[in-house]
């Protein structure tokens, strides 16, 4: 037969199946957060590339129309020149055209320079922010695997211990059933009767005189009862408390 010690330690064993499932599932969690916490950070960099690409685009265009335009202002210079050479007498207001245009000219040389210098500081930070990018990715693509067989080792645990679980609770189940219909021996007697008993203290005179066991039985059986912890039984007083209450006999469950 099984003893009250073999239930507690069927509930003991419960009780840490569901606390590893729980630190089981709490641990899926956190792994999950921290996956989609890379996710969010390797979205939040591809859109601060994908911006810095378009800055680069127009700086690109705009450098290429500042080109153009030094190209015309060098042509209408040249013309200017032309002109100068065949209208001396506008030579006065043909200077200043020329002046002005060369201020023009300088200023459009200092801009495509700055601007210049501003493509290649982009270009610096692109490189960079995509090659920030390519090791997010790359630790992406490691981690997943390693995610993806820990989270495969945890989901088949959980299978087997609630598997497990299950087939402990249909033990207890049918240890119940036998003890309560089929069992008549003088331990399941005795268990019976102190399980039954409103008040947990009895004597082995009360003991004896309801069971009929032989007072050499009675005190091995209490003496291994009381080894389990399930009750104190003093020899000498001829006393027995029960520490808890039996319940292996209960209708519940």
């Amino acid at each position: 037969m099984e003893s009250p010690r073999s239930v507690e330690e069927l509930r003991r064993i419960d009780l840490n199946l569901e606390d590893l499932i729980s630190k089981f599932q709490s641990r899926v969690q956190l792994i999950r957060e921290d996956l989609q916490s890379l996710i969010k950070d390797l979205d939040s960099l591809k859109n601060h590339i994908d911006e810095r690409r378009r800055f680069s685009n127009d700086y690109t265009r705009e450098i290429s129309d500042l080109t153009n335009d030094h190209q015309a202002l060098t042509n209408e210079l040249t013309g200017i020149e032309k002109e100068i050479a065949s209208h001396e007498e506008n030579l006065d207001s043909l200077n200043n055209t020329l002046i002005q245009t060369q201020e023009r000219l300088n200023a459009d040389k200092n801009q495509l320079v700055t601007l210049e210098s501003e493509q290649s500081s982009l270009s610096a930070i692109l490189k960079r922010d995509e090659e920030e990018f390519t090791a997010l990715k790359t630790k992406y693509d490691q981690l997943r695997p390693e995610f993806n067989k820990k989270l495969g080792e945890i989901e088949h645990s959980c299978i087997r211990l609630k598997d497990e679980k299950e087939m402990l609770t249909f033990r207890f189940q049918a240890i119940r059933i036998l003890s309560q219909s089929y069992l008549q021996t003088p331990e399941v007697n005795l268990i019976r009767f102190l399980a039954n008993k409103p008040s947990n203290t009895s004597t082995l005179t009360e003991i004896r005189s309801s069971l009929g066991i032989d007072p050499s039985s009675l005190n091995v059986i209490l003496e291994k009862l009381a080894s389990y912890n399930v009750l104190e039984f003093d020899q000498v007083l001829g006393k027995v408390v029960i520490q808890e209450k039996i319940d292996l006999f209960s209708e519940e469950g």
